[in-house]
């Protein structure tokens, strides 16, 4: 056997001891400590120039994440389904007006249109249905968002909301009393490398003009700085930092973040599913593709070994007439045999076919001579069993994001031992938008605070919209709710 080390980085292939190599990079995600509302406890700071708070330890945790995904389609795929999924049919404005079934139900009642055009444009407008796309798309993969908030020329009001990237965004460290008072924006974090630059130096950034290093003081180009809103006291917050801006000229905005708490998190809240990622099911899930193309790429996938004695053309044109043959041409009766054999083993005319050899025995020992044998080779590539393993990995990983596998078809991959029927996706489905409410009322915090910071009426609520799957025997197929 060829002792040949077969690269395909990140991984390879050792034929000599038929061993797999993957190169992984190491856990970006540094630990911090976590900070109360009441009682600010004491923080140490790494001190750097621009006096950030690092996301991950190389300060590119959620590019980091979104390099490692890009290798995983179905990862992709239900982050995009869990967006889509929060959003549902968008976000209807109303009151609640009644409550019955002694407290049990509120009767919610959307807005008049006439009454409430000015809350209806805000929420209608198409850039808002642009940022609720972006601003989802981050909240799945990252579990922290950073909306900025346009505020009108004489900062008394909230006119727009736009997203900026997660990837872009970093705090500012947090001062003695706990408070973090600004946020920067830059698209150089951590320039200087790309995720597997530390294995590979020919994984720089091409066409750079020398070493770009950390970003070390905020210049309005590569780097900007926006005021950053207390999420715990977001009105007075922004009614301070307006009372800044409203004496400065050109756009006046500020950063609202948006997270879902983690334990022990301070800066940069970590998502549920992230632990799939460091567990390693993402990486298998990534790898295996790679391994599966390697083996059908390299490995000699044999089906049939045909026997062909040497007498059998002794038989066929006289043992003298062949000893005595020159070797180019016994070479070519041998592949026009060859070629026949192949004709035979793969046409579609020959299906179910029957093969007949005839041979001599030999009367005294009953041995057999000349002899054509045709014996299929049990296939050693183990297919199955990767393809098990696979569908493994994406159980795993949808699981760990919150979507269930039946809405996948992940039960049927590899296994079929699961059901994927209509009533299973449906009842899947329904669990998984009765477990929203909580999240979509942390994603809703901006929309409350241009209610409160607009002065729009206190007890107008923001509900998402929802389509509903039913069963036929209702007569329809599905039936929009509001939670």
């Amino acid at each position: 056997m060829s002792e040949e080390i077969m690269d395909y980085y990140p991984i390879a292939y050792l034929s000599k001891s038929n061993s797999a190599v993957t190169f992984t990079p190491g856990n970006t995600d540094a630990g911090s400590i976590p900070v109360g509302e009441g009682t600010c406890l004491p923080v140490r700071k790494m001190q750097n120039l621009l006096n950030v708070a690092n996301w991950g330890e190389d300060n590119r945790f959620p590019q980091n994440v979104e390099q490692q995904m890009a290798y995983y389609g179905v990862g992709k795929a239900a982050l995009d389904w869990k967006a889509r999924g929060l959003y549902g049919n968008g976000i209807l404005p109303g009151k609640i007006v009644r409550y019955e079934d002694e407290g049990k139900k509120e009767i919610f009642e959307p807005l008049d249109k006439i009454a409430y055009q000015k809350v209806y444009d805000f929420i209608d407008n198409r850039r808002m249905f642009r940022f609720w796309i972006e601003f989802l798309q981050d909240w799945v993969w990252y579990g922290n968002c950073f909306p900025e908030l346009i505020l009108s020329k004489d900062c008394t009001e909230i006119t727009g909301i736009v997203h900026q990237e997660s990837c872009d965004a970093r705090y500012q460290q947090m001062d003695d009393n706990g408070k973090i008072k600004k946020v920067y924006l830059s698209k150089l974090w951590g320039a200087s490398a790309t995720q597997y630059v530390k294995f590979d130096p020919k994984r720089k950034m091409l066409g750079t003009i020398g070493d770009f290093k950390e970003p070390t003081e905020v210049d309005g180009k590569f780097v900007k700085s926006l005021h950053c809103v207390d999420m715990y006291d977001p009105v007075r917050s922004l009614q301070k930092i307006a009372d800044k801006l409203k004496a400065k000229d050109g756009l006046k905005s500020a950063i609202l973040p948006v997270n879902y708490p983690s334990p022990n998190k301070t800066y940069y809240q970590l998502c549920a599913w992230d632990g799939a990622r460091l567990g390693g099911w993402i990486e298998i899930a990534c790898k295996l593709p790679s391994l599966l193309k390697h083996l059908f790429n390299k490995a000699m996938h044999i089906k049939y070994h045909i026997k062909v004695p040497e007498t059998y053309f002794w038989k066929l044109h006289g043992k003298k007439e062949w000893i005595a043959m020159p070797a180019k041409e016994k070479r070519d009766k041998r592949r026009d045999l060859l070629k026949k054999m192949d004709e035979y083993l793969t046409g579609a005319d020959n299906a179910y076919s029957t093969f007949i050899s005839i041979f001599d025995i030999n009367e005294p020992d009953s041995k057999e001579y000349g002899k054509v044998e045709i014996d299929s080779i049990e296939d050693k590539l183990n297919v199955d069993k990767e393809i098990l393993m696979s569908s493994a990995a994406d159980a795993q990983n949808l699981i760990a994001m919150g979507v269930h596998p039946t809405l996948f078809g992940a039960g049927v991959i590899g296994t079929g031992h699961q059901r994927t029927g209509g009533s299973d996706q449906r009842e899947a489905f329904l669990v998984y938008t009765a477990l929203l409410n909580l999240e979509r009322q942390v994603l809703l915090e901006p929309l409350y605070l241009v209610r409160d910071y607009n002065d729009w009426d206190k007890d107008i609520v923001f509900r998402f919209r929802d389509t509903i799957l039913t069963t036929l025997d209702q007569n329809k197929g599905t039936e929009k709710v509001v939670s």
